[in-house]
């Protein structure tokens, strides 16, 4: 049976969470393939999880990070850290569960954003906004988005290193069209290899905060396990053609 497999940056963004049967999330085992269970080095995402929706760490540099301002009422507390205290590949996610943040951390929501789409936690001093990445209570991507009304333009990035620009939607009209298709696409938690051109797409929000999400436009599938109809490509392929270059 050949499987086709994710390329390049969009391969980090697409599969960046890898999801055992049993629900533990992380990047990589490193062990010897016959080995025992203690031999295995697991090397976690950075995810908390609470009310049953699994947070990953924003790593894009496309937008701001987040300051103090954005900082909102108390959320919940991490009961347990994962990393150094679970050896098992087999452990499964619990409420309260964080991959590096100590326990007692506390995590906050965010001006102006529901809580099933961002929180924000500080650790070594630096705070880190975290965005929904699994929700099994979800059904259109607006349950995990919460960016309806806030994206004032789209860029659309290489897949390779996720910075450089090949195009981008700015009049305030498509835009919103662009992001009513998105919101309105239903999620599927089942997430599939990309086959087909893929891209990065940066909403750029208008409190200078971005969300980047990869774009497989062969599958048609958003990260986050949404699902695009293939309108929604052909929209973006006409906006990479008609940005103009140099």
């Amino acid at each position: 049976m050949t499987r086709q497999r994710p390329r390049g940056l969009l391969f980090l963004l697409l599969a960046r969470l890898i999801v055992s049967a049993s629900g533990v999330v992380l990047l990589g085992l490193a062990a010897c393939a016959v080995g025992p269970v203690s031999d295995v080095q697991i090397d976690w995402v950075d995810v908390v999880q609470f009310h049953g929706i699994r947070y990953t760490a924003s790593t894009t540099t496309l937008g701001r990070a987040p300051t103090e301002s954005d900082l909102g009422p108390l959320f919940d507390t991490v009961q347990f850290k994962v990393a150094d205290n679970v050896h098992d590949p087999n452990y499964h996610l619990k409420d309260g569960d964080a991959a590096y943040l100590e326990a007692g951390t506390p995590v906050y929501t965010v001006r102006g954003y529901a809580p099933s789409f961002r929180l924000v936690a500080r650790s070594a001093g630096r705070l880190t906004f975290y965005e929904a990445d699994m929700n099994p209570h979800a059904t259109t991507a607006a349950d995990l988005l919460d960016v309806r009304g806030k994206v004032r333009s789209i860029d659309i990035n290489s897949e390779q290193d996720s910075k450089t620009e090949l195009g981008t939607v700015t009049d305030p009209a498509r835009v919103a069209g662009h992001i009513a298709i998105v919101l309105d696409a239903p999620v599927n938690q089942k997430s599939q290899a990309c086959d087909g051109t893929g891209y990065v797409l940066v909403f750029q929000l208008d409190d200078g905060t971005a969300v980047a999400h990869g774009c497989c436009l062969g599958t048609g599938e958003l990260d986050r396990r949404i699902r695009l109809p293939s309108a929604f490509g052909d929209a973006i392929r006409h906006d990479v053609v008609a940005t103009p270059t140099g």
